[in-house]
């Protein structure tokens, strides 16, 4: 009878050298996608797709990947984030409203505040009515006493252009004759399933937002959009957001978030000489091409 016979002094050999490709190839393939502390995988090499909560979202060339290393990221003495590559500047701000009530800006000024967002505005989350910050006045004059820089944000509800529009208008009314030396920024957040924006879709949005920044671009101001990584990732469409400056929130020691960013907004329970209470802390960075 012809039998086939195993020359096992060949095959072992052979079957190890398969296995140790096949965990080269996993080990290849966690290096290229690493899990962060979110759960989040985010690809990098050669994968085109972002993945976020179990969501798949494919990568737009439209905007620049980030070219910052979340390694290099770490906290100061004083808790401040800092970020250790000589060739990105960096500088330490806070954004501020009328939940931070009375705010004393010469200590904020002493305790190492570069720069500031202040609230301008809000609408409604289910009226849509637009309210001034009861505090906007008083913030900005205290934090231009002190000589520093200001930029402003609308905290937006709107569900079309017309809407974003009337926000941008609303905006540059309340800070003509002011010296706005940042940006104007867009402030859009989900709030819950009963907010009258659930359900936006995600090129209404897009559409929002650019009517927004284009408005107050077309009035002389920069302008920005402020976002999380749920907001970015699976209520905007990035590959349809215009190529705008961007404030990333996201609080964590490290960020991932794939594209590049103006600013981040690390933490939302700092603490800052002058205010009573928590108050959000950014850091912004300084390109070599800015």
């Amino acid at each position: 009878h012809n039998t086939m016979r195993i020359n096992y002094k060949k095959f072992i050999p052979r079957m190890a050298i398969i296995l140790l490709l096949l965990v080269g190839i996993l080990v290849v393939r966690r290096l290229a996608v690493p899990v962060h502390p979110d759960r989040s995988d985010f690809p990098f090499g050669l994968f085109k797709v972002i993945f976020f909560k179990d969501h798949e979202i494919p990568i737009t060339t439209n905007h620049e990947k980030s070219q910052l290393d979340p390694e290099l990221f770490y906290f100061d003495d004083n808790g401040r984030m800092q970020y250790d590559d000589s060739s990105v500047e960096t500088s330490f701000g806070i954004d501020v409203s009328s939940y931070q009530g009375n705010i004393d800006w010469n200590e904020v000024k002493r305790d190492g505040v570069e720069y500031a967002f202040i609230r301008v505005g809000l609408r409604g989350t289910t009226e849509g009515a637009i309210y001034e910050d009861t505090m906007f006045e008083t913030n900005y004059t205290g934090a231009r006493r002190q000589q520093i820089p200001v930029g402003v944000y609308f905290f937006s509800q709107a569900t079309s252009e017309e809407e974003a529009v009337e926000e941008a208008r609303f905006v540059i009314e309340h800070i003509k004759g002011l010296d706005v030396q940042l940006p104007v920024v867009f402030d859009w957040e989900y709030v819950s399933e009963t907010a009258r924006t659930a359900g936006i879709d995600s090129q209404v949005l897009c559409r929002c937002a650019e009517a927004f920044c284009s408005t107050i671009e077309e009035a002389g101001y920069s302008s920005m959009i402020y976002f999380n990584l749920y907001t970015s990732y699976l209520i905007y469409d990035m590959n349809s957001l215009g190529n705008h400056a961007i404030w990333l929130a996201q609080f964590s020691s490290r960020p991932t978030f794939y594209y590049q960013y103006d600013y981040w907004q690390y933490s939302c329970t700092g603490h800052v000489a002058g205010i009573t209470g928590e108050v959000d802390l950014n850091i912004r960075f300084h390109y070599p091409s800015n």
